[in-house]
């Protein structure tokens, strides 16, 4: 039983979840907001063996601040982010919030990388804020 579901902007790519987010982050990191090409990323947090991908994704891999390696999986059609990968996080998938079917279930808990955000970002002021990725 899939607890939710998403898919890329052409429907290319689809994909089915098997757990409930771990966490939401609305990441505000310089990252998140190219690749997104938005003031910020939300990103729901699930463990990577619970996710189903259908469709062919292509990825582009970079290395952060902290020197992990990071993945972004797109879809090769549409040019849709779907997916992150932090080499540091073992078991443990990025899904992109736009791309979630069951826009009820997306509840940021935190706004993480506030060193970084843009100034003029309205931020909700009832979520915990840190200024880089917590531990």
């Amino acid at each position: 039983m899939s607890v939710f579901s998403g898919k890329c902007l052409c429907g290319e790519v689809t994909y089915t979840c098997h757990s409930e987010p771990k966490t939401i982050f609305n990441c505000h990191c310089e990252d998140c907001r190219r690749a997104t090409g938005s003031v910020f990323g939300t990103n729901l947090f699930v463990p990577e063996d619970k996710v189903e991908i259908s469709g062919k994704v292509s990825s582009y891999t970079h290395t952060s601040d902290s020197g992990s390696t990071m993945t972004k999986r797109f879809c090769p059609v549409c040019g849709s982010l779907l997916f992150g990968k932090n080499s540091a996080k073992v078991n443990v998938l990025s899904i992109r919030a736009g791309t979630v079917d069951q826009l009820d279930l997306i509840k940021p808990m935190v706004n993480v990388f506030m060193d970084s955000k843009i100034p003029s970002t309205s931020i909700d002021q009832n979520l915990k804020q840190a200024p880089r990725m917590p531990s």
